[in-house]
């Protein structure tokens, strides 16, 4: 029962995530061209993430440690630590120290995603939804990161199917 409720936590979360945006609406390429003149109908490039907008951290480049334990109920508790590596102000390493009741695939696929598209939140992965949101946060708070951001932010709402 108590799974249940944890589960349903978390599908609360992430869709409270997806419906808040960021108040922007967000078009494609292709969607923005309909109705517009031949002329007009240039690639529209979209600005660059900037992820350390967000973070307080007074420097761009180092080591930075992050951790972040989530209850799922009284016998489980996912847990992450890592580290996070910074060079000019991109993710080029995150490095798991500790993990417990994250699914390897999580482990493997949501560092690869933070670094390959320099943001917060990623896809997250099925059936591994609390450690993918556990390693995200864990991220953001080695970054120093304003969490309440990165709930704000989307992530587009996918998850990936292993």
């Amino acid at each position: 029962m108590q799974r249940t409720y944890s589960f349903l936590a978390g599908i609360c979360l992430l869709i409270a995530t997806i419906a808040c945006g960021d108040g922007k609406e967000k078009v494609s390429d292709s969607a923005s061209a309909v109705g517009r003149e031949p002329a007009q109908q240039e690639a529209v490039a979209e600005e660059p993430f900037d992820l350390m907008s967000l973070s307080a951290l007074d420097t761009n480049s180092g080591v930075f440690h992050g951790e972040y334990d989530e209850k799922v109920n009284d016998e489980i508790t996912v847990k992450v630590e890592l580290e996070v590596t910074l060079r000019e102000g991109r993710i080029t390493d995150i490095t798991l120290l500790d993990t417990a009741w994250v699914r390897p695939e999580a482990a493997q696929l949501i560092p690869r995603r933070i670094i390959e598209q320099q943001k917060l939140p990623v896809e997250t992965v099925t059936g591994a939804s609390v450690a993918s949101w556990s390693i995200m946060t864990a991220t953001a708070m080695a970054l120093k990161m304003d969490l309440t951001e990165l709930e704000n932010m989307d992530a587009d709402g996918d998850t990936t199917d292993i």
